[in-house]
């Protein structure tokens, strides 16, 4: 629990030892489940928490001696934000639900709560606490088509549902690292938020033109200075790349990897970054090394994947890892394959086909028998060449610092 202002208290449950969220999304520090408490004339909850996370809610209401709700206010219907609402429900069922028309409609489908139980809030619409109002915003599509976000006018603050958030479960909630907290909003932005970016810069351009004084998402610290928060979104959503080549490989009998070596090599004599990302290394589970080149393929140029060949076709972590990239529409510009095979291979198309959503030009393949050879060495120095060319070529305003 922590007390944010004499009227506002986070009342909701971490979860540090979480390793995936989602089953899907690697969370080494894990998350948080925020469930937010505003203390006015009436008494709101905003978002209940994960179902198996309802006794530290409910026993955080306890201990601020809570015994009547007026509002119960849902931001989005996902589990993790609403699952506990028939726990708070029994516990205080004078309570009146509170959500836009979108959040009442996936409330009847995911939690079998009638839609015509809830207080409909339009956009615009305020919320009369008696000395403290709340203003309504829908923000779909940064992430579900139900999220929605609301300002308390007379703090100056903005719960921004799953915009903005992170999956950090800081030890101390009041005193975050900053740096892993600014790491983990990327990593949450690629996974969560980057699939809808055009829709989600928007939603950014409202909140910069509100300019809160404090963003108040659903996962992850309070950002107690927004700027930081809203000019890192501005950057990941817009359409700018970076000089940066990201190469995700798996190598099994060192060819590709001698590949992916030799490339990195040439492309930094030839004045671009590079991040390689090895996704079979032992000791790390495949979700967290590809979602570690997600990540590093938030704002690059240029993606180059690197897959040695299994059956005719690519490594299936290449294939995981491409379809990754694929379904969360990374925006790089270019995009490139190298790989080995031992007697045949049909890799180009197959990796291609996974690529199938994503807006870039392909550079052409690069692929060698066995040992690269010298002939391969060549078609790697080409293709450097070309790469260097066309991120050097972007004009200056397509380009991020």
């Amino acid at each position: 629990m922590l007390k944010i202002s004499d009227q506002v208290y986070e009342v909701g449950a971490p979860h540090p030892e979480l390793g995936f969220f989602d089953r899907l999304m690697p969370t080494e520090n894990g998350t948080t489940y925020n469930s937010y408490l505003i203390k006015g004339e009436k008494t709101v909850l905003i978002d209940p928490v994960e179902p198996f996370m309802k006794n530290i809610l409910l026993q955080n209401l306890k201990d601020l001696g809570i015994t009547k709700l007026d509002y119960l206010i849902c931001l989005h219907t996902e589990q993790d934000h609403s699952g506990a609402t028939p726990y708070v429900r029994a516990a205080y069922p004078e309570a009146q639900l509170v959500g836009s028309a979108k959040v009442a409609e996936f409330m009847d489908v995911h939690l079998h709560i009638p839609a015509s139980e809830f207080l409909i809030m339009a956009d615009d619409e305020t919320l009369d606490l008696g000395n403290l109002t709340l203003r309504f915003k829908s923000i779909p599509f940064a992430h579900w088509p139900d999220n929605t976000m609301v300002y308390l006018e007379e703090q100056d603050m903005l719960f921004s549902s799953d915009l903005f958030g992170s999956h950090y479960a800081a030890p101390d909630p009041a005193q975050p690292d900053l740096d892993t907290q600014i790491k983990a909003a990327q990593a949450y932005y690629a996974e969560i938020m980057m699939p809808t970016r055009q829709q989600t810069r928007r939603h950014v351009l409202w909140t910069r033109d509100l300019n809160p004084a404090m963003i108040l998402p659903a996962h992850g610290p309070v950002w107690k200075d927004p700027e930081l928060i809203l000019s890192l979104y501005e950057r990941w959503t817009s359409d700018l790349v970076t000089r940066t080549v990201v190469i995700p490989y798996v190598s099994m009998h060192e060819s590709t990897r001698e590949m992916v070596s030799y490339l990195s090599k040439q492309l930094r004599l030839r004045g671009l970054e590079v991040a390689s990302c090895d996704l079979g290394v032992c000791d790390r589970d495949l979700r967290s090394t590809a979602g570690e080149a997600l990540y590093l393929a938030v704002d690059a140029a240029a993606i180059i994947i690197a897959a040695p060949t299994v059956l005719g076709g690519p490594h299936p972590s290449l294939v995981f890892a491409a379809s990754l990239m694929n379904s969360l529409r990374v925006k790089a510009r270019f995009m490139g394959l190298i790989g080995s095979y031992g007697w045949g291979t049909q890799i180009e198309k197959n990796i291609q086909s996974q690529l199938n959503r994503l807006k870039v030009e392909y550079l052409p393949t690069v692929l060698c028998k066995g040992l690269p050879r010298a002939e391969d060495y060549e078609n790697l120095d080409q293709l450097a060449n070309n790469l260097a060319e066309k991120i050097k070529a972007l004009p200056p305003e397509d380009l991020l610092d």
